[in-house]
């Protein structure tokens, strides 16, 4: 019984004594080189920086990939299948469902109900394959490439002339007038993530967008809540200036406002601009309601297209000016102007007119810097005022630096 016992302790000990050794082999084999990019993996107490390159070459070699097959693994985006197709040399991932998130897009994840992916081997670090995202049979499909390098990796997506009311219909769990909207249009897509920066670059376009079948015909009588009165000359240029200079080029969204806020936002972790048009923002007063998530945006985008078609671009603007909250419980341009400058908002002078339209991004927060600070925001006020067109004459402008609402 003691050799028995014996011979199971070395032969445990024979056991531990392998692993540990092909453990160090494969963190020799995995350690980073001089400026490789690398990650540092931890257990408990223990940590060890490894290359991601190395890793990569790992993880996707065709023997792992055999023995990580037919199995379900626990990732961040869900629960992720891995298929093995030996011969054509593919591999295929199916994660259902799938959820991603970017601090760019808020607190709220986006979710798809199926997102599949195969993989084919390149040259040198390269690697491709397809992709779907949604349930057939109207999922959407694209290509996507990914090349690794010492320093970092580039994967990019593609999506190619995408019906638009497919696109929509992926996410329709999140925004339910999909499925109650007549949607036209396709849509091109090239998004291009940056390893280990992470990143991101979406270049979209967006053409023969239409919408029906939302009701948003019915506000061409409607009487608004917030008192109404004529905005003059003045302040919808203003307006205009400040919010949406693009206003009667665009079909309800501007893709160009978009992507920049998409850039602004990644830049700083956080959405701190949204590139809404006035009619996404009339959208968000009367349907979709405030809120920092990519599914209202959805919302709002489809709205907007189809008020921009029912309403037409003088109504959307009356609208507006007669709902967006002013501050300081302000609802509306005549209410703003009569509470901030005693007077109609049809009196409005262009310095005035400007003012008032350089509040909309924030009221409550420029409104608190001019009483701290004791003059109006210089540099946003003379920049609305050189964005107004046709512009005020040069006997009708008045320097901001030198002028203030009164008391």
């Amino acid at each position: 019984m003691k050799a028995v016992l014996k011979w199971c302790a070395v032969l445990v000990g024979l056991v531990v004594a392998t692993v540990l050794v092909l453990a160090a082999a494969v963190l020799h084999l995995l350690r980073p080189a001089d400026g490789e990019w690398a990650h540092t993996v931890r257990a408990g107490r223990f940590s060890h920086a490894v290359s991601v390159p190395a890793l990569w070459r790992l993880a996707t070699h065709p023997m792992v990939l055999r023995l990580t097959a037919d199995r379900v693994w626990s990732t961040p985006f869900g629960p992720v299948q891995w298929t093995a197709s030996p011969q054509d040399g593919q591999w295929h991932a199916v994660c259902a469902p799938c959820s991603v998130h970017r601090p760019e897009w808020g607190a709220d994840t986006l979710t798809v109900s199926r997102a599949e992916f195969s993989l084919q081997h390149g040259m040198e670090g390269r690697a491709s394959g397809s992709v779907s995202i949604g349930d057939a049979p109207r999922a959407v499909a694209g290509r996507w490439s990914l090349v690794m390098q010492p320093a970092g990796a580039v994967l990019e997506v593609a999506l190619s002339d995408v019906p638009m009311a497919d696109a929509y219909g992926v996410l329709a769990a999140v925004v339910p007038e999909a499925r109650r909207a007549r949607i036209d249009g396709r849509l091109d897509l090239r998004a291009t993530l940056h390893l280990p920066s992470r990143a991101l670059t979406v270049t979209p376009k967006v053409t023969g967008f239409r919408v029906a079948g939302l009701g948003t015909e019915q506000l061409a009588d409607a009487r608004p809540a917030c008192p109404e009165g004529p905005a003059g000359t003045w302040l919808p240029r203003a307006v205009i200036a400040a919010e949406d200079q693009r206003f009667h080029e665009h079909t309800g969204f501007d893709v160009d406002a978009l992507a920049a806020a998409w850039s602004a936002n990644q830049a700083k972790g956080a959405v701190v601009a949204g590139g809404s048009t006035l009619s996404q923002q009339l959208a968000k007063l009367v349907y979709t309601g405030d809120g920092r998530s990519p599914a209202r945006k959805l919302r709002e985008l489809l709205y907007a297209v189809e008020l921009d078609r029912t309403l037409g671009k003088a109504r959307v603007l009356n609208l507006y000016l007669a709902l967006v909250p002013w501050g300081e419980g302000q609802c509306g341009a005549a209410a703003a102007a009569r509470h901030y400058l005693h007077k109609e908002a049809s009196k409005l002078t262009p310095i005035e007119a400007a003012w008032l339209a350089s509040l909309l991004h924030n009221p409550d927060r420029e409104r608190a810097a001019l009483a701290r600070d004791g003059h109006v925001n210089v540099a946003r006020v003379d920049w609305v005022m050189d964005q107004m067109r046709p512009p005020p004459r040069p006997r009708w402008r008045v320097p901001a630096a030198g002028w203030l609402p009164p008391s």
